[in-house]
């Protein structure tokens, strides 16, 4: 539902469920939790590869390796399994199916790879979710939180939680997967930079 998807396939299968991203860590916790069905964490791009693309392209003419992060992926083996969920592409774009209900496992990798945590210097932290061109569906996406008692608001392509609402929403995850306990981290402004300078492997003294 976040950063993972499912790649047409040179031979045409669909089978391959690909994920992205520059969170090393948890991205070897998720090769393992694979197993077989992985292919290993490779790297994609280096940060000076990226850095680069982004002013040859004019996105970011200013783009400084120092400000990105080596990007890595998981690839997985095809799989009958892998090919039933591009039924979620027919409309040439990724679209969640109507059928869809959350578990906490589920909001629990889309909140890892689309959430954030709003840990301000004043005030408590607050999580939320992007989502990308989605407006249209405003009413089905909070309709997902309230089939599990959650009430969370809809404004500027975000799902938003109150204060109360990201303890409960949070809690009712369970614990995070490793590489993403920051997110979780609703106590202390210091652990959650930590935590998340640790996840991405930036070197800070604290």
């Amino acid at each position: 539902m976040g950063d993972g998807s499912v790649p047409k396939t040179n031979d045409g299968s669909h089978g391959l469920f690909r994920l992205p991203m520059v969170n090393k860590q948890f991205l070897e916790w998720f090769d393992h939790e694979m197993g077989i069905l992985s292919t290993g964490v490779v790297l994609k791009k280096t940060a000076a590869e990226l850095a680069r693309n982004n002013r040859e392209s004019g996105f970011s003419p200013n783009a400084k390796a120092e400000n990105y992060h080596d990007m890595y992926t998981v690839i997985s083996r095809s799989h009958p399994f892998m090919r039933s969920l591009r039924q979620w592409y027919q409309s040439g774009e990724k679209r969640f199916p109507e059928h869809l209900s959350l578990t906490p496992e589920i909001a629990r990798m889309w909140y890892v790879c689309d959430g954030y945590l709003d840990v301000q210097e004043h005030g408590q932290p607050r999580a939320g979710i992007r989502i990308r061109n989605r407006d249209d569906r405003q009413d089905f996406l909070l309709g997902l939180f309230e089939e599990v008692d959650l009430s969370p608001t809809y404004s500027r392509e975000t799902i938003r939680f109150g204060v109360n609402e990201t303890r409960s929403f949070l809690d009712w995850t369970g614990n995070p997967p490793p590489g993403f306990e920051y997110k979780w981290v609703l106590d202390s402004r210091d652990r959650y930079d930590r935590l998340k300078a640790q996840a991405y492997g930036e070197v800070r003294a604290f």
